[in-house]
């Protein structure tokens, strides 16, 4: 019995969890369909809105328990709602991401990666990632690295979670 499409599917519902409401609807909201087929009574093998969030809970723990902490902290940085988790997973990641940059550029690109156009205009503008006076093509060349560089623990965060999953019965594998 598979309760999830895919790990990516896994990853936005074990992310957002706190977004889940276990109130009691209206009778209006109970009879309301999404466009989502979890909503709809096709996704979650069945199960009640308790035993889903439950599953999703159960599944985020496992992940955090048995991913390397790399892996768990680009996953909450890139995809958590949770703004308090964001900030400590981006200030855990920092003095580990593998760039020639300073601390500074570190910071601010990494925040940048995992919260896209969510905080001032500004932050966003590159030469106000270095007070060193680097040259702009340094600059650049910094951001690239660092963002490919993330985003190849993303994927491998991704790819160590597939086992994990298919493990447990959650997903199926490809090759099944």
């Amino acid at each position: 019995m598979t309760i999830y499409r895919d790990v990516g599917h896994v990853i936005a519902r074990v992310m957002s969890i706190e977004t889940i409401d276990g109130t009691k609807k209206a009778g209006w909201q109970q009879r309301y369909q999404a466009g989502f087929p979890e909503a709809r009574g096709g996704g979650g093998a069945g199960l009640s809105e308790q035993e889903r969030l439950t599953q999703d809970s159960m599944t985020r723990a496992a992940l955090h328990r048995e991913l390397p902490q790399l892996a768990w902290q680009v996953l909450v940085a890139k995809y958590s709602i949770n703004d308090v988790e964001v900030a400590k997973a981006i200030h855990w990641i920092i003095p580990r991401v593998e760039c020639p940059a300073h601390h500074l550029f570190k910071m601010k690109c990494t925040t940048a990666w995992a919260i896209p156009r969510r905080l001032p205009e500004a932050f966003y503008v590159l030469h106000t990632w270095d007070v060193d006076g680097t040259p702009e093509g340094t600059l650049r060349r910094w951001r690239s690295v660092m963002k490919r560089w993330l985003e190849a623990r993303v994927n491998d965060a991704f790819i160590l979670a597939e086992p994990i999953l298919v493990e447990r019965g959650l997903i199926e594998s490809e090759a099944a």
